[in-house]
């Protein structure tokens, strides 16, 4: 997979975004890694005009209605993906980790893939789409971690 493919990484809330390669000192397009802020909300999200960020919701009924098979070698030098299918549609997510909520450190690329969902979970959480070749579920964790998007219309 080319790094260019792997796309972005975002804090919940925030529309600053991060590369998916790289040290973060590096990888800084504007801002700063937050680590003292928790949006209540994700009012305008980092999608394009006509697209937004999918649901918990959504994301639980892509697993319960779907093929799911899991491809690639799920390591930093063969990035693991994952296939959703229904009838004649599929839709894939790469596994292309996450950076650390305490510094941004780029973590588990190729072996974890984490996209988050536009639904907040209290006030420190949100939900997110969690998977590696070994699990696939809904869970919550820390807005502040830096994690994938995907948009949908």
């Amino acid at each position: 997979m080319r790094e260019e493919s792997h796309g972005k990484f975002y804090q919940w809330g925030i529309n600053v975004a991060w590369n998916s390669t790289g040290l973060l000192g590096g990888a800084t397009p504007s801002g700063s890694w937050n680590t003292s802020t928790y949006p209540s909300n994700w009012n305008t999200h980092p999608c394009p005009e006509g697209y937004r960020l999918p649901t918990n919701t959504e994301f639980q009924s892509l697993i319960n209605s779907s093929t799911v098979s899991y491809h690639g070698g799920w390591s930093s030098s063969d990035y693991g993906y994952i296939r959703f299918t229904s009838g004649s549609n599929s839709v894939e997510f790469p596994a292309v980790g996450y950076r650390l909520n305490s510094a941004g450190m780029l973590s588990f690329a190729g072996v974890y893939g984490r996209y988050w969902s536009s639904v907040a979970y209290y006030s420190n959480n949100a939900y997110y789409l969690r998977f590696s070749s070994s699990d696939l579920y809904v869970g919550y964790d820390d807005k502040q971690i830096g994690r994938s998007v995907r948009c949908v219309r």
